[in-house]
């Protein structure tokens, strides 16, 4: 089956036709035909999967401040400080302070109720790769002078995968089969003791650069992490960096494969540590234990057998209890340690396959009596097949009763992560940390239920996919029962948790606090949502000459007010040692393909379903001119901050946990570079 690559891959150049992928009818695995066979399937010209899993093509190889308003701070804590990046033989981030005078609270310095005494000039430390033996001094004297541990906030920062904030009780929320039922008993009673921010949006509608974005406080225009290729910036502080710096005791517990230490995760935490659930983590140790020393003499057990296992049980994994478990031990040691702290906790159990356990399976749909399952929820031919007319397409095929169902199941599973996070919310009030503790809960994108026609989520910038729910605690600090509007993202976490604690920002941190936002001040705040996909494989020129090829997609969307800018370019990439004749056809219509934009925007407050009706391209609107105009200006700040990401190198028992997930690139070809996914600022040359 042959078919062109989309209507505008290839538009205006003659003879050539973009070619993706068959269907094997006994597995539902695509397989694109090319000349080169990387061993994933025996057929005579497989390079890459399309898998039933958002049939997503590979491109990996399988072988391969302004003025703010803050609570006081407490006595003895730090003043301004700003951070100095070195990096150090073998790539670790370090930091180093300029000290801007004394400590308050320290002799010296001012009081609380003080007006600023003037020191003199400060001391700058040289900026020359600093050993570990000196940094650990230097930090060991500044903790000297921090304060108590009693002066200062702790930080419990929740994530939870795949929620979005149309689905949780305290943003209004009724589930469809069970009205009476809440779906967030416990995120809604946090919410009623704290803020919730209604115009909450994550950075992108997938785990891996949302999550960047929450714990660096960087927008993925910022932090180039745009694919699972890349990897964090070492030169780029995270929050557990940060706050390890001012003396906090940092822990972490994660549960999904995106939140592996080696896309950067694991820097600044004392004790970073997976909670997988039984049956994944025993399988993944075995694949790891099997590529590291091999199989035993005469065995029959190989790694790629462990690995298929780790992919086929990553969709069925229920493992937040074992989340709770590992958080309740942290934080009888957090409080033990007596020193402030900061435990960052993720529950991934909301993520498709949907398979709560009960009695959450049947809570919210009590009545079915059908037999359809959200288990395989993107290969399930009874839930959607395959649309022909584009790689990331759906075309429905469950009733509507049915879909009410997975949507019960969907519920269900976000009311038994809810039912964890009141346990960890719990035991940390029975440890008398509630008025010290700052807790927030928050989600890293949604998930889409044909709305828009697709399925899950990492294919749009749809409000169900990006708009979050994000829920602050802390008592005598944080109004009770706000509900805040006004555009705030993820990467706007990391400046306010700072902000709350009295700690200065690092300089050059391109996101905002939100804090006056909550205590009611104003805030000139957009939120950026990105989104870049890539789809392999091959054209033909003229008939003859077959050339590999990787569809790149960039998406954008920006909230401003009630205002909704989107805009999105697509282009082919192609192999950079083309023999002359193909790349003289070929690399023009790359560039100008790439320079094409698709721009709109929409009055999301009016139409907060986003019907294609209610978009327009023309910006006659005032309201949307200056949109534009001041989204065009932040864009240009941030590119010039831009970071260039690692290379990504995940282990092979963790890369096929990703398969499971429909998530890893297997494409022909290298990486593409980073510089490569840039854009200009939205609607230059309009």
């Amino acid at each position: 089956m042959e078919k062109e690559l989309g209507n505008e891959f290839f538009r205006g150049v003659g003879g050539i036709r973009g070619r993706t992928s068959d269907r094997c009818a006994s597995s539902g695995v695509h397989v694109c035909k090319t000349d080169i066979c990387d061993g994933a399937r025996r057929d005579p010209e497989p390079i890459f999967l399309w898998t039933g899993a958002g049939r997503r093509p590979y491109t990996r190889r399988i072988d391969g401040r302004g003025g703010r308003a803050r609570p006081p701070r407490p006595a003895g804590m730090r003043g301004p400080a700003e951070h100095l990046r070195h990096l150090v033989p073998g790539g670790a981030a370090v930091s180093a302070l300029r000290k801007a005078g004394p400590q308050r609270g320290t002799a010296g310095g001012r009081s609380r109720d003080s007006r600023p005494v003037r020191h003199q000039a400060e001391h700058r430390l040289p900026l020359r790769p600093l050993n570990r033996a000196v940094l650990l001094a230097a930090a060991l004297t500044a903790l000297a002078c921090r304060a108590t541990a009693a002066d200062r906030y702790n930080v419990l920062l929740v994530s939870l995968d795949s929620v979005r904030q149309d689905f949780v009780g305290c943003y209004g929320h009724r589930p469809r089969r069970a009205p009476d039922v809440p779906t967030t008993p416990e995120i809604d009673r946090l919410a009623a003791l704290g803020a919730r921010m209604e115009d909450a949006y994550a950075s992108s509608s997938w785990t891996l650069p949302s999550h960047v974005s929450l714990l660096t406080g960087e927008p993925e225009v910022v932090h180039g992490v745009d694919t699972d290729q890349q990897t964090l910036d070492a030169s780029v502080p995270t929050l557990a960096e940060i706050l390890k710096y001012h003396g906090y005791r940092t822990a972490g517990v994660f549960s999904g494969p995106y939140l592996e230490p080696h896309w950067g995760f694991g820097r600044g935490f004392d004790r970073y540590r997976a909670a997988y659930g039984r049956k994944v983590a025993a399988a993944s140790r075995l694949a790891e234990r099997l590529r590291a020393q091999g199989p035993s003499p005469g065995s029959r057990l190989s790694a790629f057998r462990v690995y298929e296992k780790v992919k086929n049980l990553s969709h069925r994994d229920v493992n937040s209890s074992e989340v709770t478990a590992a958080t309740l031990a942290e934080l009888d040691d957090l409080r033990a340690t007596g020193e402030p702290w900061f435990l960052f906790v993720h529950y991934f159990d909301a993520h498709y396959d949907y398979v709560p356990p009960p009695p959450y399976d049947a809570r919210f749909d009590p009545d079915y009596r059908g037999t359809i399952t959200a288990e395989d929820f993107l290969a399930n031919p009874r839930i959607s097949v395959p649309d022909p007319a584009t790689p990331d397409g759906f075309i429905r095929r469950v009733s509507d009763r049915d879909l009410d169902h997975l949507i019960a199941l969907y519920e269900g599973e976000i009311a038994w992560v809810d039912a964890h996070v009141g346990e960890v919310v719990r035991r940390l009030d029975a440890l008398d940390l509630a008025r010290r503790t700052l807790v927030i809960v928050v989600s890293d994108h949604g998930d889409e239920f044909f709305e828009h026609g697709g399925l899950g989520h990492h294919r749009t910038l749809y409000e169900e996919v990006v708009k979050v729910p994000l829920v602050l605690r802390l008592p005598g600090v944080l109004p009770a029962g706000a509900a805040v509007p006004g555009p705030v993202a993820l990467s706007d976490v990391v400046p306010t948790v700072l902000d709350v604690l009295g700690i200065d920002a690092p300089p050059g941190l391109t996101s905002t606090s939100f804090l006056a936002l909550i205590r009611g001040g104003a805030r000139d705040g957009t939120a950026i949502a990105r989104l870049v996909t890539q789809h392999t494989g091959r054209v033909t020129i003229d008939g003859t000459t077959v050339v590999p090829a990787t569809q790149v997609t960039v998406q954008e969307a920006f909230r401003r007010e009630a205002i909704k800018l989107t805009r999105a370019r697509t282009w082919p990439e192609f192999p950079p040692d083309l023999p002359a004749r193909s790349a003289a056809i070929l690399r023009p219509e790359t560039e100008a393909q790439h320079a094409r934009e698709q721009l709109s925007w929409i009055d999301v407050a009016r139409y907060p379903g986003e019907p294609d009706d209610a978009r327009s391209s023309e910006f006659a609107d005032p309201r949307a001119r200056a949109a534009l105009e001041s989204v065009r200006g932040l864009y240009r700040r941030l590119l010039l901050p831009r970071r260039t990401p690692g290379t990504a190198r995940p282990g092979e028992a963790v890369r096929r946990a990703l398969d499971g997930l429909g998530y890893v690139d297997t494409g022909a070809g290298a990486a593409l570079p980073a510089s490569r996914f840039a854009l200009p600022p939205p609607g230059d040359g309009r």
